[in-house]
C-alpha cells in the first residue's frame, strides 16, 4: 500500500535571500538571488525523487517574483536544477507560478544529516511588499518499495519588505586591525568588510599608506575591499542615499612601517641599529660615544679629507 500523499513533508525547509533582508523591486533593483536550505531532521533516512519549488508570479503583494521575472538559473551540488515551462506535464500549482524541479544524481537519493542546499539566481523581485508562499511539492519515502501516489506539499513563507529610504550600513572594519610588515608573505594584506544591502554602490578612500589589491575596484557592490598598508591608515567607506553621502570609518595600524619620507621636528632617539641607504645631511654636531667607521672619506666643507692624529 502507497504511502499517503496529504502527508507532511518528510524533509524541513529553509529560505534565505541574498540580499538580505529581501525589498520589494524598484525600477533599478538588480536581480536576487535565494537559498533553499533542505534537511532531514529526522531520525529516519528519507529518499528523494524530486522536488518542485513554485514560486508565486505577478504584481501582487503575495507575488514574490514579477511576471517574467521567474527566469533564473539554479544549482545544487550534485543535484540537477531546471525551471519548468508553463503547461508542463507535471504537478504544479494552477496560476502564475515560476517553477524549479531538482532532482537528485539518481532516484531514490539519501538525504540524511548533511542536506543540500539549492540556489535560485536571477530572480526578479515582486515591486508590492507582502509575504509570498514558495510552494513545495515534494516526492520522497521513507521505504522505496512505497512511493507515495502524488508529492507531499508544503509552503514556505518569504517577506518582501518596503525598501527603506535609508539602508542599513554598519559594522565597518578592517581585518586584522593590527598588522606587522615583514612578519610573514602576506603581513601587509588587509581586507576590509562591512554590513549593509549590496544593491548600493560603496566607495572606499584611504590615503598612500594603502594600494588595493590587483583587480580590486574602489567603487564595490558587496560588502569587501582588498588591499595592502605600508604604514597606520584610516580608510573611509562612503555611499549615497536620500539624497546625501554618508560616511564610516575605520583604521589599521602597522607595525614596522614604511615611509617615503620622514620630517621630525623635535629630537629622534633610535635605540637599535641605523642604516641610512643614501645621503645623510646633518646640520649640527655629531656625537658619537663609540667609533664612527665609514668605507669612504670625511671631507670638510672644501671636500677635503679629513685626517685625524694619526701617532
Amino acid at each position: 500500500m502507497n504511502e499517503p500523499a496529504n502527508d507532511p513533508c518528510l524533509l524541513d525547509y529553509a529560505v534565505i535571500s541574498d540580499p538580505y533582508p529581501l525589498y520589494a523591486a524598484t525600477a533599478d533593483s538588480p536581480a536576487s538571488t535565494l537559498h533553499l536550505v533542505v534537511s532531514n531532521g529526522g531520525g529516519d533516512t528519507v529518499f528523494c525523487r524530486e522536488i518542485i519549488f513554485s514560486l508565486p508570479e505577478g504584481d501582487l503583494a503575495q507575488s514574490l517574483v514579477a511576471t517574467g521575472g521567474g527566469d533564473g538559473d539554479g544549482s545544487a551540488a550534485g543535484w540537477t536544477v531546471e525551471e519548468l515551462q508553463k503547461g508542463a506535464s507535471t504537478v504544479l500549482p494552477s496560476g502564475e507560478y515560476a517553477s524549479f524541479r531538482v532532482k537528485p544524481p539518481a532516484d531514490g537519493t539519501k538525504v540524511e544529516g548533511s542536506g543540500l542546499t539549492i540556489t535560485l539566481r536571477n530572480l526578479h523581485i515582486g515591486t508590492q511588499p507582502g509575504t509570498a508562499r514558495i510552494e513545495i511539492r515534494e516526492t520522497a519515502t521513507k521505504d522505496t518499495a512505497q512511493w507515495p501516489d502524488s508529492p507531499r506539499y508544503r509552503t514556505l513563507e518569504i517577506t518582501k519588505f518596503p525598501r527603506p529610504e535609508l539602508p542599513s550600513v554598519g559594522n565597518f572594519r578592517v581585518e586584522p586591525c593590527e598588522v606587522e610588515l615583514g612578519k610573514d608573505r602576506d603581513s601587509d594584506k588587509v581586507r576590509l568588510v562591512w554590513d549593509g544591502p549590496t544593491d548600493i554602490d560603496y566607495t572606499v578612500v584611504y590615503g598612500a599608506g594603502a594600494t588595493k589589491a590587483d583587480g580590486q575596484a574602489d567603487v564595490v557592490r558587496g560588502r569587501e575591499w582588498w588591499g595592502t598598508v605600508t604604514r597606520d591608515t584610516t580608510f573611509h567607506l562612503t555611499y549615497t542615499a536620500a539624497g546625501s553621502t554618508h560616511y564610516l570609518t575605520a583604521g589599521v595600524t602597522v607595525a614596522n612601517p614604511h615611509f617615503t619620507g620622514l620630517t621630525v621636528d623635535g629630537s629622534a632617539t633610535v635605540t637599535q641599529d641605523l642604516t641610512v641607504g643614501r645621503d645623510a645631511d646633518v646640520t649640527g654636531t655629531v656625537e658619537a660615544t663609540e667609533d664612527i667607521a665609514t668605507h669612504g672619506k670625511f671631507l670638510d666643507a672644501k671636500g677635503t679629507p679629513l685626517r685625524g692624529d694619526l701617532a
